[in-house]
């Protein structure tokens, strides 16, 4: 029985394995049945848990769910993103916890617990994550949605006539109104190096749209008499078919920095060095856009199949040992380690759905920074 649970090949817990399904022209495997699994069941939690609005404090499971999801939104979401936290919120959260569940459905042992009843061989069980294919899916995914958004930025920007304004951004305190000239006093004022500000007025914290308000773009309401010849300097909006005509060669423009660019009054000749040095930072950029997402997968991908070979690998110690003894000796240290191993697991498993998200906020956050 120990050689059927620990295997010949450490690799064969993690390696995908065909369960003679098709969808269409796909054989399905064990791991996609997993995602499939972990899809499933977040439209069943979630929904069930939050399909009304609550006046009172949450209990439970809600109560479980719902500080994750806050803490994700204000501690790591809204000090990189301000204004556009809800904006991307849905997403990042469904990112979050389709790793997470992918993560901790795979460190129940499904085809190990069938092959102690049955006696034989099975691979119904498994990490989603474990293969490069779901977490090269979400990595692809991300990528496309990183950029797309910062070309939609651009776009929103030259439509409100506010492309290319952004010397007079003013930080907001923590119930949202125009600073005062201490700004080093962070009783009253955010501080980028914080994770999250505190706020005097909890509107602040539900709503960070409002909260990180920018006096420069128009739209969002005025607050502060300033606004209206903030306004008038950036002119007119642009049609919104030129806008996004034009977005995506201005993405490409701000995609690498610009060294040499000449300001006002200087001469024009700078251009030369500054274009020139511009397209080869732009190819490093832009292999850049691609390794980031590459190198998500591979941290995903590899962080969740190490414990499972290392745990086979462990096992597989035991029936390998000549005489019953031996094995007993092997068998209770191993035992052990393996359980201590089980709860490290349990600790990556979150962690590298944390490490994913967080990554994917900052890239998001620069792709929809106007021109930077």
């Amino acid at each position: 029985m120990l050689r059927l649970i620990a295997a010949a090949d450490p690799l064969e817990h993690v390696l995908p394995h065909s369960l003679h399904w098709n969808i269409g022209p796909f054989p399905m495997t064990n791991q996609m049945l997993m995602a499939l699994v972990t899809a499933v069941l977040m439209l069943l939690v979630f929904p069930s848990l939050f399909r009304r609005a609550y006046t009172e404090a949450p209990r439970g499971s809600r109560n479980f769910f719902e500080s994750i999801l806050e803490f994700l939104r204000v501690e790591v979401f809204r000090p990189a993103l301000k204004e556009h936290t809800d904006r991307f919120v849905p997403f990042l959260w469904t990112l979050f916890f389709f790793i997470l569940f992918s993560n901790l459905l795979g460190q129940i042992p499904i085809d190990e617990i069938i092959t102690l009843i049955t006696g034989k061989p099975s691979h119904i069980g498994g990490t989603a994550t474990g293969t490069p294919i779901t977490t090269g899916a979400l990595a692809v995914c991300a990528f496309f949605f990183i950029h797309i958004n910062g070309i939609v930025q651009v776009a929103k920007s030259l439509i409100q006539g506010t492309y290319g304004h952004h010397a007079h951004h003013e930080e907001h305190t923590s119930n949202g109104h125009p600073p005062h000239e201490a700004a080093h006093d962070l009783e009253h004022v955010r501080g980028d190096a914080l994770p999250a500000d505190v706020p005097q007025e909890f509107k602040a914290l539900g709503d960070p749209t409002h909260h990180y308000h920018d006096d420069e773009h128009p739209g969002h309401g005025g607050r502060g008499t300033h606004q209206t010849d903030d306004h008038a300097a950036h002119g007119k909006g642009m049609n919104p078919a030129a806008a996004a005509l034009l977005s995506i060669p201005l993405y490409f423009w701000n995609f690498a920095p610009h060294p040499f660019k000449p300001q006002p009054g200087q001469s024009k000749i700078l251009w030369a060095p500054d274009v020139l040095i511009w397209l080869l930072l732009l190819v490093l950029e832009l292999i850049g856009a691609v390794i980031k997402p590459f190198a998500l997968m591979i941290r995903l991908f590899a962080n969740m199949i190490a414990g499972h070979i290392v745990l086979a690998a462990l096992i597989l110690l035991i029936p390998v040992t000549a005489g019953v003894a031996a094995q007993i000796g092997i068998g209770a240290p191993v035992t052990i380690l393996s359980l201590l191993i089980r709860m490290l697991e349990l600790f990556v498993a979150f962690l590298q759905a944390y490490i994913f998200v967080f990554l994917v906020t900052l890239f998001i956050a620069s792709a929809v920074a106007p021109e930077h």
